[in-house]
């Protein structure tokens, strides 16, 4: 089994209700988190992906800071790149959503799954192309 937005959610989700119980998994939980996402999941968390835990106290507030802020005016390089034509990946992201958006109108499911703002335009675009076919079926 792989890692998909459903089972990571529903990881945390288990994980998380256990440890509000369970001292032993809780202290697991703070000691070595992918050790016990696998063990409530049963699915292996790649060691290169790095997953803070803060065990939450009556006595404690936690602060989860936002990225560092850049300059409004300064475009990062892959920003640069859609905005100077793109690529041909965002071209092939945003065609592949439009297929998608287009076929889920219809109850289909193709299993495409966008991982980009051009998957998710192009999702949104197919979408809207075939509303009025959609609609008279």
């Amino acid at each position: 089994m792989s890692w998909t937005k459903e089972a990571f959610e529903e990881a945390v989700r288990k994980v998380g209700a256990r440890a509000a119980t369970d001292l032993a998994f809780r202290s697991l939980c703070v000691s070595d988190i992918h050790a016990a996402i696998q063990q409530e999941s049963g699915i292996e968390v790649p060691a290169s992906f790095t997953i803070g835990v803060l065990d939450q106290s009556a006595n404690q507030l936690n602060i989860i800071l936002p990225p560092i802020a850049r300059d409004a005016d300064e475009l990062l390089e892959s920003e640069l790149e859609s905005v100077a034509g793109g690529s041909k990946s965002g071209a092939n992201d945003f065609f592949s959503g439009i297929g998608t958006g287009a076929l889920a109108m219809f109850g289909e499911d193709t299993g495409y799954r966008p991982n980009s703002a051009e998957g998710n335009a192009g999702t949104i675009v197919g979408a809207i192309l075939t509303f009025p076919a959609a609609l008279s079926q």
